[in-house]
């Protein structure tokens, strides 16, 4: 009976698999809609990588100053799905390096591993932000906070080419492109509710001096 589990199992997950090759399709113009609109904000792929939490314990100051010039991230799934992905990072002239565009591809191989292959990043003379760090680029388990002493960080995981699971990569692929305006409009959230707080405290002080101008007329 267990042989027939498995093979229900299988049916099961390639009709599964069958759905969302499906919807991976339908969604692509969408998709093009919503890059073309992010497109437009300033600053938006920085802010999203910012307020997620598990991104941002991997960026630096000079890190975040490159994202500033990342205007467009494309996810594409290979069209089964099962065997990767590619992430595509878009940069308009930076002072940081001469690419335009940078990808990191995670392919599975024949053995069942995930490995990856990524642009060569031509960092521009006196730029390359991975040489500083030096050392070995050891994996940095995504959640764990980078302390100083850590190499691992964002542009060192992009030229990471290690065989294994790709925390940074799912995260990327399953939380900020699946969604990225959630964590785009953290920011905004906050920033509304201080300006709130704000409004608050002007009207509470105008009240206060209106008192007082009444006692001081009594």
């Amino acid at each position: 009976s267990s042989g027939i589990n498995a093979e229900y199992g299988d049916q099961a997950s390639d009709e599964i698999l069958k759905v969302e090759q499906k919807y991976n399709q339908m969604r692509k113009p969408h998709y093009k809609k919503r890059s073309d609109l992010i497109a437009k904000i300033p600053d938006f792929w920085l802010n999203t990588f910012m307020n997620h939490p598990q991104i941002a314990a991997l960026l630096d100051e000079a890190e975040e100053e490159v994202l500033r010039y990342l205007t467009q991230l494309t996810v594409e799934e290979t069209d089964d799905i099962r065997s990767g992905y590619k992430i595509i990072f878009q940069f308009k002239t930076n002072p940081f390096f001469e690419n335009a565009q940078l990808v990191k591809e995670f392919s599975m191989s024949e053995s069942g591993e995930m490995g990856t292959t990524e642009t060569k990043i031509s960092w521009k003379p006196g730029m390359a932000l991975t040489e500083k760090s030096g050392g070995d680029k050891g994996k940095l388990k995504v959640g764990s906070k980078r302390d100083r002493e850590d190499p691992f960080s964002f542009f060192s995981w992009f030229e990471d080419n290690s065989v294994g699971g790709d925390e940074v990569g799912e995260v990327i692929k399953d939380d900020i492109w699946a969604n990225p305006m959630q964590y785009y409009l953290d920011i905004d959230e906050e920033e509304e509710e201080l300006e709130e707080d704000g409004d608050q405290e002007d009207e509470d002080e105008v009240e206060g001096e209106g008192d007082e101008g009444d006692q001081e007329a009594e």
